[in-house]
């Protein structure tokens, strides 16, 4: 099947729709964030406090770090969501998938967001992110597919790029029976989500098949294990230290892979012809530089992108519901979400003329 000129038309309006939005009335774009942690927003300190009372990750197996990971602050959600769990082939495995549809739309052909989840290609799964992706499909009225791709170092690289490639081509083979509208699928995820995703359309750029119209990229991970300045200054003390950085790529990746593009993704030659992003970065978080240098790379290159960084917020904050950015932060994701997947472009106002 040939979609390459819906899809290229398709991606276009989403282009456009992004751009349509109006820049916040405080920006939330930063150049240089607070030197000290000091400046960070209100509920951070106790959620803080709380992670670095319990033992460091990265003095564990990943195993058993993922059978003892709780978060008592995630968030409380009475959404009127449906769920549905479902398992999908990838090659000689499956893949566990959960479906969240918004309960009004019971027979109408919906929009999607195709998520993969963060956690440094280690950690996370379907049910760490339940309440957030409830959260999301509720705000947002759209579908939203939660993959759990296989982690390492179980499956070392690139066994997760591969997941990713298997889940999109389910997706846009079962739009059908999924209810949703082809032409109308973001992909997104958080920080090992976020570098996933944007490989993912970096692969299939060029493809003629079904492609998304969009990514939503939060605190995306693009830079390998090459240094930034933010990762030196906001590496310690917060929620994703050096030697919690070290231990999901050494757990994921071996060296000689390291400035692969599928994992450093700055490597890339190019970032032109990348469908339009929403990328979402905070100021206190090692991955804050490469997250703005990527949407220096995509703009330079011609691609739409509408960036947002939360100057007083850290990584991983939008799990956080004590922390009020969180939810100010997912409201912004959903209004992006419903915005760029529209059918149609807004009528222009037109102007009187005296």
């Amino acid at each position: 099947m040939d979609n390459h000129h819906d899809n290229k038309q398709h991606a276009a309006i989403a282009s456009e729709l992004l751009s349509t939005i109006a820049p916040s009335k405080e920006p939330k774009v930063c150049t240089v964030a607070s030197e000290s942690p000091t400046g960070l927003g209100e509920g951070a300190a106790e959620v803080l406090a709380y992670i670095h009372s319990l033992p460091p990750a990265y003095q564990f197996p990943p195993s058993m770090v993922r059978s003892h990971r709780h978060n008592p602050y995630e968030h409380q959600v009475e959404a009127d969501v449906e769920t549905h769990d479902k398992i999908i082939p990838a090659g000689d495995h499956t893949l566990d998938v959960r479906c969240y549809r918004p309960a009004i739309a019971h027979s109408e052909s919906l929009p999607a967001l195709v998520y993969f989840h963060g956690g440094g290609f280690v950690l996370g799964d379907i049910e760490s992110y339940d309440a957030l992706l409830k959260l999301v499909c509720d705000l947002s009225q759209i579908m939203v597919i939660s993959v759990a791709y296989r982690l390492a170092p179980e499956t070392p690289f690139p066994g997760a790029v591969e997941d990713v490639q298997s889940a999109m081509d389910w997706v846009f083979a079962n739009h059908q029976a999924l209810n949703i509208d082809p032409y109308r699928v973001v992909i997104g995820g958080d920080s090992a989500g976020a570098n996933l995703s944007l490989t993912y359309c970096q692969l299939n750029k060029n493809s003629h098949t079904f492609q998304p119209c969009s990514q939503l990229l939060i605190y995306p991970s693009t830079l390998g294990n090459d240094r930034s300045a933010s990762r030196t200054k906001y590496s310690e003390g917060l929620l994703l230290t050096a030697p919690l950085l070290a231990w999901f790529h050494d757990n994921y990746i071996d060296k000689d892979n390291e400035n692969d593009p599928r994992f450093n993704c700055m490597k890339a030659s190019s970032f032109g012809a990348l469908p339009s992003a929403f990328v979402l970065t905070a100021g206190f978080d090692p991955l804050r530089d490469e997250g703005e240098m990527l949407v220096n790379a995509m703009i330079k290159d011609g691609v739409t992108v509408r960036h947002s960084c939360y100057t007083d917020m850290f990584h991983g904050f939008i799990n956080f519901s004590v922390i009020p950015q969180a939810r100010n932060a997912i409201e912004e994701c959903a209004h992006i979400l419903r915005t760029v997947t529209q059918t149609t472009l807004p009528t222009p106002k037109i102007r009187n003329e005296k």
